[in-house]
């Protein structure tokens, strides 16, 4: 590639960002629904063909920002403490991590999961079987369950269904927190507790 070539790529990428960037802050002041090219377009004082040039059209830009968003999220799970060798411990934190996060993120989360798009689905969907070996979340969910001693018999295709149950009762919890957004903080904290203290215990008899 010549060096012209590297330079055409390099703006090619930036102004690809530029549209990401702008796409991301209306859709986080105003919500997905109304997020336009037109409204890109302005943000970023260009045309609207422009944009054209880079994204096939306003759902093209919106996969992109939801998976992006959904990696994002993920990767922010490997950061709790691998000097902690308590399995209970490092479960119990790395799914408050999840739920915290998650929250934090609101509405955002919330059309990332629940999006339907084949390209959105092909990073979020973790029902399938297999899903263990395919999706990060889900996989790290199945190594903590892996680490607790009783458990490390168990065969994959069991542990994975157990993984995909937890997984898929912490997404109703979020949902439904997200829904209800004006509890009252201590009671988001006793429900985000009593559904770790729970599946804590869940684990432990299985």
């Amino acid at each position: 590639m010549t060096k012209r070539q590297e330079r055409q790529e390099r703006e090619r990428d930036e102004m690809r960002q530029a549209i990401l960037d702008a796409a991301g802050l209306i859709a986080a002041e105003e919500g997905l629904e109304r997020l336009s090219i037109r409204k890109i377009a302005k943000h970023i004082e260009y045309s609207p063909g422009i944009i054209y040039h880079y994204f096939a059209g306003k759902e093209a830009i919106i996969e992109q920002l939801l998976k992006h968003g959904y990696l994002e999220m993920v990767s922010d799970l490997n950061a709790v403490s691998a000097k902690e060798t308590q399995p209970e411990f490092v479960f119990a934190q790395t799914m408050r991590r999840f739920i915290e996060t998650s929250l934090a993120d609101g509405v955002r989360y919330r059309d990332i999961m629940l999006n339907e798009s084949p390209s959105v689905l092909s990073h979020t969907a973790v029902l399938f079987r297999g899903a263990a070996s395919q999706r990060e979340a889900l996989s790290l969910l199945f190594r903590l369950l892996r680490s607790f001693g009783h458990l490390k018999e168990k065969d994959d295709d069991y542990l994975e269904r157990t993984a995909q149950v937890i997984w898929s009762g912490a997404f109703g919890l979020i949902l439904r927190l997200t829904v209800e957004k004006d509890l009252p903080v201590e009671q988001k904290e006793r429900l985000i507790s009593h559904y770790l203290d729970t599946t804590l215990i869940m684990v432990g008899h299985l």
